[in-house]
């Protein structure tokens, strides 16, 4: 116990020992009015006691560099030391933080900022600086420029005001498209506008291998043909300054603000490099199905597909799974075209037009192809007497496909005749029943292919049988009549 005491009481000594400056400061200067600046005075109105000014620079005499004062209704030390902090400004100043970012952003944007086509090296940028300062410091106030020293009051610089406004107001604002995440394409160049109007303030800190730049308002993007996902990081960090804000202050005193660099900000965003691809799924256009018709395939058949300039970017050829695809396309519109039909189909003319994009990126289409198909007409006679030939009705037939299956059978009309419609392949026609007496015609084969006619067209003639009856009746009586004469001839010789 009494060593935990020990060592409570040790570290509390120790504790209280310490001294800890939240306001450590390694600066020291003096201050001092320079010249004045020709016909601009101001006036400050507080508490209904009103104090006019001719306006005036305010140097730091280590390197005389302007100041601004920070306390409006008090004076300025001139050759007395001061101490520097730049860091805990807040502390310091007993000033909130966001009345502190505002009054170190003025300072910045204020006399001497210059950029592109701003410029605010005239000498008016200071007092105009100085009041806006002022403004933002204390609530409770009046500033207002006078015509002349103890004159009356005037507007002016009403347009300058609202440029450092404006500025400080986009100070913290990113670029419109900070923490997006953009889908583009392989082997293409991105343009990203920013509807900001900043970009220009930033720099690219680490683009992690992309080429990448910007453009004024625009950042340009060019991928490869390798699909990734990468951070582009952009910074916007001051190169005016070398050092930071550092505000002197004084217990008797203005304290005074030496304008410096601000924080930098950073802003990123997610570049999605993909491609698209085209799948198409080849169907037969009678099942609609994957099945084919006849003895046809769907399996070969080829696509040719070009991109919006017209070149050939590749082949899709339909595989076992009656699919075919095409990979690793890039973003934009393309047209497909039937290149080679499947065996026994009629090669498909029309082109698709199909867009790929971040949204559509794998596009599937299921296009059909129609079999090749022939018209087969059947005409069915029997020879009659005196070779006359009548047409047969009612005769069945049997259409057998190259597997040995019935495909169909069919039936002749009243006139003898059939019509049907066979598609591609190879047939075999077996007559299954025939007009008593009269044989059936022989099996024959069909080939239904692409260098048959259109209409097939078979004249099919039953030819009578031999009249077996008439045959044996006669043979019955010869036979009968030998038999009779054999008989008489034996009682005839066994008589006598």
């Amino acid at each position: 116990m009494k060593r935990k005491i020990l060592l409570m009481i040790l570290i509390l000594s120790i504790f209280m020992g310490l001294k800890i400056d939240v306001y450590a400061s390694s600066y020291s200067d003096k201050f001092y009015i320079s010249d004045v600046i020709e016909g601009i005075s101001y006036a400050k109105v507080k508490n209904g006691k009103t104090e006019y000014r001719q306006a005036k620079f305010k140097r730091r005499s280590s390197d005389n560099k302007v100041v601004y004062c920070i306390e409006p209704f008090v004076n300025m030390a001139e050759n007395t030391n001061y101490k520097g902090y730049d860091t805990n400004y807040e502390k310091v100043l007993s000033m909130s933080k966001s009345v502190w970012k505002r009054v170190s952003l003025l300072a910045y944007y204020g006399y001497n900022y210059k950029k592109d086509d701003i410029d605010h090296s005239a000498d008016k940028w200071y007092p105009i600086t100085q009041i806006m300062i002022w403004k933002t410091i204390d609530k409770n106030a009046t500033f207002y420029w006078t015509d002349t020293y103890e004159g009356k009051k005037v507007t002016k610089y009403t347009k300058e005001m609202e440029e450092i406004e404006k500025l400080v107001k986009n100070h913290d604002k990113k670029p419109s498209f900070d923490g997006d995440n953009i889908d583009m394409s392989i082997s293409t160049t991105l343009t990203l506008k920013d509807e900001n109007e900043v970009l220009s303030n930033y720099k690219i800190s680490n683009s992690n291998g992309l080429d990448a730049k910007i453009d004024g308002n625009n950042l340009i993007i060019n991928s490869k043909d390798t699909i990734q996902n990468i951070d582009i990081e952009l910074v916007k960090k001051d190169t005016t300054y070398k050092t930071v804000p550092i505000v002197y202050v004084s217990d008797s005193y203005q304290n005074v603000l030496s304008v410096g660099s601000y924080t930098s900000i950073n802003s990123s965003l997610n570049i999605s490099i993909d491609s698209g691809s085209i799948k198409i799924v080849k169907q037969d256009a009678d099942t609609n199905s994957i099945t084919p018709s006849g003895e046809g395939k769907l399996i070969g058949t080829i696509f040719e597909v070009r991109n919006e300039n017209g070149d050939v970017v590749g082949e899709i050829t339909i595989g076992e799974d009656n699919t075919g695809i095409l990979k690793d396309l890039k973003y934009g519109k393309y047209t497909i075209k039937e290149k080679e039909s499947g065996q026994g189909y009629i090669l498909d003319d029309k082109e698709y037009e199909v867009t790929i994009d971040s949204n559509n990126k794998t596009i599937e289409l299921v296009l059909t192809n129609e079999i090749i198909k022939k018209k087969i007409r059947l005409h069915k006679y029997f020879q009659a007497e005196n070779n006359k030939k009548l047409v047969e009705e009612n005769i069945t037939f049997q259409i057998i496909d190259s597997n040995d299956q019935v495909y169909c059978e069919v039936t002749t009309n009243e006139y003898g005749e059939i019509e049907l419609e066979l598609p591609y392949g190879k047939y075999v026609v077996k007559q299954k029943n025939t007009t008593a007496g009269y044989a059936k015609v022989d099996d024959f084969e069909i080939v239904v292919d692409e260098n048959a006619p259109d209409v097939m067209e078979y004249y099919l003639n039953d030819l009578k049988l031999p009249d077996t009856y008439d045959y044996n009746y006669n043979n019955l009586f010869i036979s009968s009549m030998l038999g009779c004469i054999t008989l008489l001839c034996w009682k005839l010789k066994y008589a006598k």
